[in-house]
């Protein structure tokens, strides 16, 4: 297998109408990638006008595959039907409301999977991201900073490893029309051992939920969504909201192993540290910093204060590891606070953690 075979992509589209969004995607697509590929366009039942566009576009592209159904059986049938004809080391997924605003992107996508065999899931970014804040180690971040991990990589442009498909598979089926799809399937990749990443400096700018505005009315969506975010919970858990205050120097990879395990999980991990910076690149590893001098009793006016707010901010659980700052602020929560020693208590916090998820 010479490189470029290496390196070439299937990149699946499905389709329901809208055809000049559909070939303003293909457009910058062709314009934009110069690494092999192939596109596989999976019509999902469109309207005349748009069997007739993709025909007269494919004509004039030699490596454009057209595979039509005749009624809409849904995004994730389309994608999985889309898997079942590719064939390439790597497979793109992409929704039609895209269009690629970044040259080479293809290349750079699979150059940013390729710097580490456990990263599996790859997005771009869509143009109004929020970076993460702060200094950063260089150890924690690639030489040139190219990505961040993620909790979940979004559906609208993910690159996948034909390793990730081979070890997990397709798409369930049971999330229907879509929604909540692309979190059920970066979960069982992280699962399986692979790591989900955002690539930095590549953009492909999505228009959002345009696809199935075509489809469904709000009222229908928002069910739509309702259901199947239940259907996501009840499998893995719910996403919680977890503190660590952290006053004592730890062993930094025991101590990420800790914090990764549930930002793996989908968990927002808010990371309150006195001692030395952890600096963890995870999107959903918020670490602010305190002066050694502050006094303690800060922490309990901000558990306070957050137990004021409506229930889906409040924090689900609170680690420490310093016991008489745990007895200070364990009157203000609910549930009291945990003790935690950042060097052997990995599972202990796995435990709590997961408990209170599946609540």
């Amino acid at each position: 297998m010479n490189m470029d075979a290496r390196s070439s992509c299937d990149i699946i589209i499905p389709v329901f109408n809208k055809p000049d969004m559909t070939i303003a995607c293909l457009e910058s697509i062709i314009k934009n990638t110069l690494s092999p590929y192939k596109i596989i366009v999976i019509d999902n039942g469109s309207d005349q006008a748009t069997k007739k566009a993709l025909s007269d576009f494919k004509d004039f592209h030699e490596n454009i595959s057209l595979v039509r159904s005749e009624e809409n059986a849904g995004w994730i049938k389309a994608v999985n039907r889309g898997i079942g004809l590719s064939s390439a080391p790597y497979v793109c997924i992409m929704n039609n409301d895209t269009v690629v605003e970044t040259d080479d992107w293809l290349a750079r996508l699979i150059g940013v999977a390729d710097m580490s065999q456990d990263i599996g899931l790859v997005n771009p970014e869509f143009g109004d991201e929020k970076r993460p804040k702060g200094p950063v180690r260089p150890s924690t971040w690639s030489s040139a900073r190219l990505f961040v991990e993620l909790d979940f990589c979004r559906g609208y442009c993910i690159l996948i490893k034909r390793a990730v498909i081979e070890k997990i598979g397709v798409l369930d089926e049971a999330y229907g029309m879509g929604y909540y799809d692309d979190d059920d399937y970066s979960v069982r990749a992280i699962r399986a051992g692979f790591r989900c990443v955002r690539a930095y400096g590549v953009t492909v700018k999505h228009l959002r939920d345009t696809t199935f505005s075509a489809v469904f009315q709000d009222e229908k969506r928002r069910s739509l969504h309702q259901k199947n975010k239940e259907l996501f919970y009840a499998k893995w858990g719910r996403r919680l909201k977890v503190v660590f205050i952290l006053t004592k120097r730890a062993d930094i990879k025991k101590a990420s192993e800790i914090l990764l395990d549930l930002a793996r999980k989908q968990h927002i991990v808010y990371l309150w540290n006195m001692a030395a910076p952890l600096d963890i690149a995870h999107i959903n590893i918020r670490e602010r910093l305190f002066w050694k001098i502050m006094p303690k009793t800060v922490f309990s006016a901000m558990l306070r204060l957050n137990a004021m707010k409506k229930s889906a901010k409040r924090y689900s659980a609170v680690f420490v590891d310093d016991d008489r700052i745990c007895s200070r602020i364990s009157p203000t929560l609910k549930g009291g606070a945990y003790v935690v020693n950042m060097e052997r208590d990995r599972d202990r916090v796995g435990y709590v953690v997961d408990s209170a998820a599946r609540v």
